[in-house]
């Protein structure tokens, strides 16, 4: 029964996506999209032909196919609607580590100056985000009193709902939120639909691509958004204990997903694009939120 939720999902990944359009379209005072515009999109991406440089590796082959199996298997690893697998919370990030330097290779082997300039982007954000991403994962360590799993994490925080531990989880509520949006490359860090080459990042590592990888990658891309959405709900929004039926359950789920990119798509429309050197700020400042918190806890 979770694979074949796990296929719906994946399934309804693209009108998540023209959802969440949608709603910058709508307060940005422009026309709305179709509810099947990305499934357009891809399958005409699909049909377009390939092309490979002289100068590229087999990482350009490889490199894509890497990125949507890590896509996959992160997001498959979540439980959006049963705690039906013990996953090691440190390994899920491994996972999604390992897309992300794939993604840089293969812009490095197109031998572009675009593909250096992402990359060399890439690489200086994820920098930045890993010692809070690494804080957060220690968080949850802590509050689970020492277990490493999903699971464990998400029956704590169902079970300790004090005044305090549901300040703290929303302290990681707002890391993870801000994780969710520099690992995705969403606004304020970077903005997914600009080709201005002083800003862009996710997009100057795709510029050299060609169509059908291009595909791959943008599939790629809009499931760890909703890969993170899921985390997000799982840890620190999962008050589902008392729903039995399965089909409650999932409908619950599309509920929290849709509210949480309604609440993205608020922040980005109200929000101006972060200068690159301005991020380390921003992050500087969750790192120390996070030490604050923790040291607290366990004074406490």
């Amino acid at each position: 029964m979770y694979l074949v939720f796990f296929i719906v999902i994946l399934f309804l990944i693209p009108l998540f996506d023209v959802f969440l359009k949608n709603i910058k379209n709508i307060l940005n005072g422009r026309k709305t999209l179709s509810c099947f515009q990305t499934y357009y999109d891809l399958i005409k991406l699909f049909k377009k032909s390939n092309f490979k440089s002289e100068f590229t590796s087999f990482v350009s082959f490889l490199a894509p196919l890497v990125m949507l199996m890590t896509s996959l298997t992160f997001l498959f690893l979540i439980p959006v609607v049963w705690e039906w697998l013990n996953i090691n919370i440190i390994v899920l990030f491994h996972i999604l580590g390992l897309g992300s330097v794939f993604l840089m290779l293969y812009a490095l082997d197109n031998a572009t100056y675009f593909g250096w300039l992402g990359a060399a982007r890439e690489a200086f954000v994820l920098a930045i985000v890993e010692p809070v991403t690494i804080l957060v994962i220690l968080w949850f360590v802590v509050l689970a009193w020492w277990n490493m799993d999903l699971n464990s994490i998400s029956s704590f925080l169902q079970t300790h709902s004090s005044i305090i531990v549901s300040f703290f989880v929303f302290i990681l509520a707002v890391n993870l939120f801000a994780i969710l949006l520099a690992e995705n490359k969403r606004f304020p860090f970077d903005n997914p639909s600009t080709h201005l080459e002083l800003t862009m990042i996710h997009e100057a590592m795709l510029l050299e691509t060609t169509w059908p990888k291009l595909a791959i990658l943008e599939i790629s891309s809009k499931i760890n958004l909703i890969a993170f959405v899921n985390l997000l709900i799982f840890l620190v929004w999962n008050n589902t204990y008392w729903i039995i039926n399965s089909f409650e359950l999932f409908g619950l789920y599309i509920l929290k997903v849709l509210t949480i990119l309604t609440f993205v798509a608020f922040f980005e429309t109200f929000i101006t694009k972060m200068r690159l050197f301005k991020y380390q700020n921003v992050f500087g400042f969750l790192l120390i939120l996070e030490l604050i918190t923790i040291s607290f806890y366990l004074l406490k």
